[in-house]
């Protein structure tokens, strides 16, 4: 059974951020608070899941660089 890798984990700089970026969206911006917050929980997950990839490519990155030292 193939091991899933861990959801990604939203920061509170990511939630912070997250805001900001919905703050900036008009029509987000007449929702209710509750709504809202929703809204910036999403964004900030995504913030989380795109660092998680660009740090799995990163080590791809450097697995596949070790490899061709070992075999030139």
């Amino acid at each position: 059974m193939p091991i899933r890798p861990l959801p990604p984990v939203a920061t509170l700089w990511d939630l912070a951020r997250a805001r900001q970026i919905a703050s900036t969206w008009k029509p987000i911006n007449q929702l209710p608070p509750a709504e809202l917050e929703i809204v910036a929980r999403a964004i900030a997950e995504g913030i989380a899941e795109g660092r998680r990839h660009g740090l799995e490519m990163a080590k791809a990155d450097v697995e596949e660089y070790q490899a061709n030292r070992r075999h030139p």
